[in-house]
């Protein structure tokens, strides 16, 4: 009797570890494989059901995100009753919604510090897994995906996904400098040199400009006396020698001549769709501010304005659905209540995360955070399949819950205050 007992609780711990691990998994395989990282949240879903935890559901009306982000869910399924979108558009509007499925089901898990290490742990993993197949790339023997020039040795992430997440794994890494969370400083520091140097070296103007944007916040929030300023010289430093990446530099020229195009009413660029795109979304928010055009029912409309020629055509068919802008593309499909409903949830999970910033999770979450609320006014990541799956399982970390453990935190290096 006694040995089935100890087997069942054995197993029980063993499915608990197991769930948790893939519950986190697709952190891992986001760099890697999209296809991945389906997977393993397809296996977390059968191991939660399997688990028993959705019996506490009733811990999810608890959470402050909660009545926002149900609401938003319901204003987008409503949005499809007024939308003329093709099932295509509609179902990817949808879907990136479903994946906040693991944002109550994580509710309901009992997560404890050591469970939340395997978030930034697997966070890391997949990015130093990555960061050697693009030095691989870059040396010219990664024959399965060989290295395109104009993007950089980004191995097989998408160049704008992977510039941003590289953002945030460094501002991760300056915590994790200051506190030891998950690695030892030595460690550390040499991850910091290797992601700075994939970030330079890459094409992602929008992970850039975040890094110089947020880093120096970041450092002023964590450091005090003369660490600030040694670390916000550093940062000066890097940024300079990012400047005269020949990438970046070329990158950087190629916006400007966009913009130059785009000022004398030529399109046909990169930074002239999204500026055209944006014109559409906010044609379409003041056309219909209560109900917006519908859900996935944005590029049928701007197909629509171009035809009516409210919208100057191109002479090569467009190929964004959406305006690349997370809050514009709310706007034009689901009017100010969708835009406002967005805005609510985000800063629902952003404000107790800045509140317990000074526990991991809660800097964890804080960064990410930081990264998703800036980097959705140059793409549309709540569309974005990454971006949003990562956002789900985010938002399921108890972040209230930190502060009982506050005093058992890892405590700030008194050399860095």
């Amino acid at each position: 009797m006694n040995i089935n007992r100890a087997d069942a609780t054995l197993m029980k711990a063993l499915l608990q570890k197991t769930m948790f691990l893939f519950f986190c998994l697709p952190i891992f395989f986001f760099p890697l494989s999209t296809a991945a990282a389906g997977i393993s949240g397809g296996i977390f879903v059968l191991l939660y059901i399997m688990s028993g935890y959705w019996k506490n559901l009733g811990q999810i009306p608890t959470r402050p995100w909660f009545i926002p982000l149900t609401l938003l869910i319901l204003w987008t399924l409503l949005g499809t009753i007024w939308s003329r979108a093709n099932p295509h558009d509609t179902w990817i509007a949808i879907s990136r919604l479903g994946y906040f499925f693991f944002a109550y089901a994580g509710t309901t898990l009992p997560w404890n510090r050591s469970r939340f290490r395997m978030i930034p742990g697997l966070f890391l993993a997949g990015l130093i897994l990555n960061w050697i197949v693009g030095l691989c790339q870059w040396l010219g023997i990664w024959k399965w995906s060989p290295l395109i020039p104009r993007l950089g040795p980004v191995g097989y992430a998408n160049h704008i996904f992977l510039s941003m997440t590289l953002t945030m794994a460094l501002l991760w890494i300056a915590y994790d400098m200051r506190d030891r969370v998950l690695l030892p400083r030595w460690a550390n520091a040499i991850l910091a040199v290797a992601f700075l140097l994939q970030l330079g070296m890459g094409a992602g103007r929008t992970g850039q400009l975040l890094f110089v944007i947020l880093m120096p916040l970041a450092v002023w929030v964590l450091f005090r006396g003369q660490w600030r300023y040694w670390a916000l010289g550093g940062i000066a430093l890097t940024i300079i020698g990012m400047g005269m990446s020949p990438i970046v530099q070329h990158r950087v020229q190629e916006g400007l001549q966009n913009l130059q195009v785009v000022s004398k009413g030529d399109y046909d660029t990169s930074w002239g769709l999204r500026v055209l795109m944006a014109q559409g979304a906010l044609y379409m928010g003041f056309q219909h501010p209560i109900l917006g055009v519908g859900t996935g029912n944005y590029a049928n409309e701007m197909a629509q304005l171009q035809k009516n020629h409210i919208l100057p055509e191109l002479p090569s068919p467009l190929i964004m659905s959406q305006p690349q802008n997370s809050y514009l593309l709310e706007l034009a499909m689901l009017g100010i209540p969708g835009l406002l409903l967005l805005v609510w949830f985000l800063w629902a999970v952003t404000a107790p995360a800045w509140r317990l910033k000074a526990v991991p999770e809660g800097w964890f979450v804080l960064i990410y955070m930081a990264v998703f609320i800036a980097g959705s006014f140059s793409d549309t990541l709540i569309w974005g399949y990454a971006n949003v799956f990562s956002l789900a399982i985010l938002t399921a970390l108890p972040i209230p819950l930190a502060q009982d453990g506050l005093h058992g935190a890892t405590t700030t290096d008194n050399r860095f205050a």
